[in-house]
């Protein structure tokens, strides 16, 4: 009869077990690693202007024509004619001028400070104007 009781404590020990079984903590979760900040590459300094406005002062008519094609607008004063240059990256003035033999050249150009062209610090006017050459 002992050998019973030692027998029907033991069923009675195991089914008081839980029936679920208790879940483990997880490991710990790894370190993530940082990852090191992107360097950002510098902007890459624009080329040198196609050509500077320094190359048609003093040129006649004929010669800026085949250079920098028809003007938008010929606008002829007393002295003087001015032409206009424009298209989307900006505007150009070019003055002509009457010389001593009264030929008609170049003395004065101006061109528009376009927000495309702002980065082009001291070059914007070359950059204007070569965007006008003719091909």
């Amino acid at each position: 009869m002992k050998t019973f009781l030692i027998l029907i404590s033991a069923v009675l020990l195991a089914a008081c077990e839980p029936t679920q079984k208790v879940a483990d903590t997880p490991p710990p979760a790894p370190e993530l690693e940082v990852a090191p900040e992107p360097q950002i590459a510098e902007k890459p300094e624009p080329s040198e202007p196609a050509f500077q406005m320094s190359n048609i002062m003093g040129l006649q008519k004929s010669s800026v024509e085949s250079i920098l094609g028809i003007p938008s607008l010929k606008r002829v004063e007393k002295s003087a004619e001015v032409w206009l240059y424009d298209n989307q990256f900006c505007n150009a003035h070019v003055y002509f001028y009457e010389n001593d033999n009264s030929d008609l050249h170049v003395e004065y150009i101006e061109t528009s400070e376009e927000s495309n062209l702002m980065s082009l610090e001291g070059r914007r006017a070359d950059f204007c104007i070569s965007t006008f050459l003719q091909d």
